[in-house]
């Protein structure tokens, strides 16, 4: 899958958290985003300077999360893997903030960076899942996609 088609797939399955993405589908788009994020915070350095709060970029950065959140979802089933592993890394996270609020910030900080590394490592992990190979035929979400 080419880089245009890429694109096109995942903007138009932007809500399909179902079926399965070709490794070329994924990071096309994630460059797609990569891209079209770091020329559009240029553009806005340029007409908004510092004084930004969302700007183009921030624009580009809401109408493009949920088709990266989908895709990235597609791309674990291709893997054979469940779309819920990409929210493991913020468990420790979710965990680190909510025991900051509860003890008003008097947090130890071995805990901090306990979860901190914990967070880091499930997020490697997420991350060789999406560079893996994709599971040749059919797999439990759906049959293999086109080339």
């Amino acid at each position: 899958m080419g880089f245009r088609s890429a694109v096109t797939v995942c903007i138009q399955d932007y809500y399909t958290f179902s079926g399965r993405a070709r490794r070329s589908e994924y990071w096309w788009f994630i460059l797609f985003v990569v891209a079209g994020n770091a020329l559009l915070s240029l553009i806005d350095a340029v007409i908004f300077g510092d004084d930004m709060l969302l700007g183009l970029s921030g624009l580009f950065a809401l109408l493009t999360f949920l088709p990266q959140i989908a895709v990235l979802w597609r791309r674990l089933h291709d893997t054979g893997r469940p779309g819920w592993l990409n929210f493991l890394p913020s468990i420790p996270l979710v965990a680190l903030f909510s025991g900051i609020v509860r003890s008003g910030g008097g947090i130890n900080s071995a805990v901090v960076l306990v979860l901190l590394c914990l967070s880091i490592l499930l997020m490697i992990a997420i991350l060789v899942f999406l560079a893996l190979p994709s599971q040749p035929g059919e797999n439990r979400f759906g049959p293999e996609p086109p080339p």
